[in-house]
């Protein structure tokens, strides 16, 4: 059974709304989006208006940081809508872009309490 399905995530979920800006590989227009929450491992964004397709490689902005990523997933909000949900997952460890040391909201994810980090 994939691990989302029983609530075993490599790293936790802070929950953030951002505004970042994206660029799709190989491209020079860029999206406005922001996010919806951040780990160690990647990043949901929502309000996303671009030709997103899963697999593209995006380069994100967020908080002054630049960091590469890859598209894992897309929902469409609502019939009729543009705006997407984008889940990405980062190509390079070493740039996450990590919120965890902010005082940001954790997902403990199954309905167990929410939290405010220190």
């Amino acid at each position: 059974m994939p691990r989302f399905l029983t609530g075993k995530r490599r790293s936790e979920r802070i929950v953030s709304v951002e505004p970042v800006r994206l660029w799709i590989a190989g491209t020079e227009d860029s999206h406005l989006a922001h996010t919806l929450d951040v780990s160690r491992h990647g990043l949901k964004f929502g309000g996303c208006r671009g030709e997103f397709k899963v697999g593209d490689k995006i380069e994100v902005l967020y908080r002054q940081k630049h960091a590469q990523a890859r598209v894992v997933w897309i929902t469409i909000t609502a019939a009729g809508f543009s705006e997407k949900r984008l889940g990405a997952e980062f190509l390079e460890p070493e740039k996450q872009l990590s919120a965890a040391d902010s005082s940001e909201q954790v997902d403990h994810y199954l309905g167990e309490c929410v939290s405010h980090k220190n």
